[in-house]
């Protein structure tokens, strides 16, 4: 019971650690985390059937 206690606090002390330091790096350099998780915008493929015509 020990152990799993022991076990429970690590992986909250590490949690916290993780989230307090992507706050402290959202809070200085801003918009770094949310543009690396962005999606990109999905570039159109181009369709034969529409093509242009000489």
């Amino acid at each position: 019971m020990e152990a799993m206690l022991q076990g429970l606090v690590i992986i909250g002390g590490l949690t916290f650690s993780l989230a307090a330091s992507l706050l402290i790096e959202e809070l200085i350099f801003g918009q770094i985390v949310r543009t690396a998780f962005a999606r990109r915008p999905e570039i159109p493929k181009p369709n034969p059937h529409h093509a242009p015509r000489n």
